[in-house]
């Protein structure tokens, strides 16, 4: 009887514990054939970025899709609302009251929505919603967002952690792209400033299709809008690889410098090398400078060089 009462008592917690086990699986597969819908974003503040190039008319996008195991019966359509308290959560969640780090609403001027909304296809996983945008003009030194979120869905179920989505501009040309590094591309610098040789790394930021904006000698990058103005200088890129030199601020505040041409080191030019086992991107430039903080002239002469896959670029 002992025996009976004692393999009594071990049956029941066995019952129950197959008895959850089904009701375990029983979820599982109800959850792996639901049909759930989301906007495509990053994990954390539901971040989907693009990299663009500068243009007056570039096309972008945000995505929706469906999971599930068994296709889709029906068309899904998502209606989407612009909403800027998104950014305003994002600012406060991030850098609190540091307003100068704050992220910044593309302007409406900047983009077109022709339709404000996504549909899913009867059977397919995946629809978007197409943005034109304008990104000539646009600062690589800001963080662009264009906040959304759904209003509301034609059918299924939507996932409530990802019916908004922040939208984020990187911007890109050849030679840099804001998405790399802390919003700059890093080349390798060498060369003089005077009569002493220089070996740094040097931030590279896009600013146009065929130009890019660095500091002036070897003066390391802040982004304190001041020092941006009194140290920056543009390179742009001419058809024939040849390199114009200018102040980044053209006003008495920023930058005096004179672009020296005729040196064959430093011919002031662009150009693809190999040598043989890895390419670079390589600008060659020679100028004179006038420190802002010391007030002498300097003669700067600098290669910055970037290793690359031609492969990658396209």
């Amino acid at each position: 009887m002992k025996h009976i009462r004692f393999i009594n008592l071990l049956f029941v917690p066995l019952l129950i514990f197959v008895l959850l086990s089904c009701n375990r699986d029983e979820i599982f597969e109800r959850e792996q054939y639901k049909a759930v819908v989301a906007l495509l974003s990053d994990d954390g503040f539901n971040i989907f970025s693009e990299e663009l190039e500068f243009s007056d008319g570039v096309d972008g996008y945000i995505a929706a899709s469906c999971g599930g195991v068994l296709p889709t019966t029906e068309p899904i359509d998502i209606s989407i609302v612009e909403d800027v308290s998104l950014i305003g959560r994002y600012n406060i969640s991030n850098f609190d009251t540091d307003a100068e780090r704050y992220a910044l609403y593309l302007s409406s001027d900047r983009y077109q929505i022709e339709k404000h909304s996504i549909t899913i296809p009867t059977g397919e996983r995946m629809g978007r919603m197409h943005i034109r945008l304008r990104t000539t003009g646009l600062s690589p030194d800001s963080v662009y967002f264009i906040p959304f979120r759904v209003n509301n869905f034609s059918a299924y179920e939507f996932n409530p952690k990802k019916s908004t989505v922040l939208y984020r501009l990187y911007l890109k040309n050849f030679y840099a792209s804001t998405k790399d590094g802390d919003g700059a591309t890093i080349y390798n610098q060498r060369g003089k400033r005077g009569i002493t040789n220089t070996m740094v790394q040097k931030k590279v930021f896009p600013t146009g299709s065929n130009e890019v904006r660095i500091m002036a000698g070897i003066k390391e990058f802040q982004k304190e809008e001041e020092l941006i103005d009194r140290w920056s200088i543009r390179l742009i890129v001419g058809e024939d690889d040849k390199v114009t030199i200018l102040p980044w601020n053209t006003s008495d505040y920023g930058m005096k410098l004179t672009q020296i041409d005729g040196n064959p080191d430093f011919p002031n030019t662009f150009s693809i090398v190999n040598d043989g086992y890895n390419t670079y991107k390589t600008f060659l430039l020679r100028y004179n400078y006038v420190d802002p903080d010391d007030g002498n002239t300097y003669e700067m002469s600098e290669e910055l060089r970037l290793q690359f896959s031609e492969r990658d670029e396209y």
